[in-house]
């Protein structure tokens, strides 16, 4: 008896004996299920936390398609370049670029010693033939000359006093006065500078009135003509001017076969120069008209191994676009291509790369 129940004891210990491993198992997959479980549920909202950059945004503008702009150039309507008319070196220039300077006030004056020398050897000899003409006139009437030495006589003194009339003139070469009233806009040479005859040394203009220039198609400069009233951007100036059509070339430049358009400014504006960049705004006329140009603000360029391109914010994200960009018009750039009208770019957008979180802030 004792014997049959150490036997059934023993047998059912070994048919349990596995059970307690098993336990052990299931609670080991438990866990690792609980961990793995939590871990994705953790990994999942990381993502969608993700701090966001707050940026600042400005639209993509288009022109509109009734008109478009040409580049212009503010110029000064009166303008004088003054060059030198005899061989000297430059002993003057009173005035910097940038004064005032009043019609006949002196701008240039150059060496005059070789000049006022050769006119006193020309007033010397212009009296000598002179003399001789006198002379020989009243030999003639004594008939101790002949009529062909008294004509002689008189010619020499007849181109003496040319000598000296032509030194007069050279003397007054040398001193270069303002033909008006207006300031210096560049001195070309410099004091000591030696200088030909046609070499120009300064350049004036008028301080008062200014002119706009620009060259058109012939389909547009058909279409303008004199007293039009055109508006124009200035760089430096946040307002846009009104200009009158002055004038419009009817002969193309054979190179470019482009019309040039003159235009006043009305009223003429304060503080402005020649030289300035400008954009006229003029009609889209013409069976082709230009495209509207797309604007965009400098600020938002990015210059990356000399590609132009901007982040544009979309869905929450900065996306990284190539452009391929025109001309610079102040604070703003023509996108040639790489853009649509209304899209949002993004403002210093140092530090920022594609596909980074933002958030918008529209201007």
């Amino acid at each position: 008896m004792t014997t049959f129940r150490t036997s059934l004891f023993r047998t059912g210990h070994e048919l349990f004996a596995p059970l307690p491993s098993l336990l052990v198992l299931l609670g080991l997959a438990g866990v690792c299920f609980s961990a793995c479980g939590q871990e994705s549920v953790a990994a999942a909202p990381a993502a969608d936390i993700a701090p966001r950059r707050a940026v600042r945004t400005a639209v993509v503008e288009s022109s509109d398609s009734t008109t478009y702009t040409a580049p212009a150039t503010v110029a000064a309507r009166e303008r004088a370049e003054l060059a030198a008319r005899i061989p000297a070196t430059v002993r003057e220039l009173p005035f910097e670029e940038g004064e005032a300077v009043r019609a006949g006030q002196v701008v240039a004056r150059l060496a005059d010693e070789a000049l006022r020398s050769a006119l006193a050897a020309a007033e010397a000899e212009s009296a000598v033939a002179d003399s001789d003409r006198a002379r020989f006139a009243r030999l003639l009437e004594l008939a101790a000359a002949t009529p062909r030495e008294a004509e002689a006589a008189a010619a020499r003194a007849t181109a003496a006093r040319a000598a000296v009339a032509a030194s007069r003139d050279a003397l007054v070469y040398a001193v270069l006065r303002a033909p008006f009233d207006g300031r210096l806009a560049r001195r070309l040479v410099h004091e000591g500078d030696v200088v030909s005859p046609g070499q120009p040394l300064v350049e004036l203009e008028g301080a008062e009135r200014f002119e706009l220039r620009a060259t058109i198609d012939g389909a547009t400069a058909a279409a303008l003509a004199a007293g039009d009233l055109l508006q124009t951007e200035v760089d430096g100036f946040g307002e846009p001017f009104i200009v009158r059509v002055r004038a419009v070339s009817r002969a193309a430049d054979p190179g470019t076969h482009r019309f040039e358009v003159v235009a006043d400014f009305d009223p003429p504006p304060a503080a402005i120069a020649s030289g300035a960049y400008a954009r006229l705004r003029l009609p889209t006329v013409g069976a082709n008209p230009p495209q509207p140009e797309l604007l965009i603000p400098a600020a938002a360029i990015v210059e990356r191994g000399g590609l132009v391109g901007v982040f544009v914010a979309e869905e929450g994200r900065s996306l990284l676009r190539w452009l391929a960009p025109g001309e610079r018009r102040g604070d703003r750039l023509v996108v040639r291509s790489g853009l649509e009208a209304g899209e949002l770019v993004i403002l210093d957008p140092a530090g920022l790369a594609d596909g980074d979180p933002v958030s918008e802030e529209a201007l």
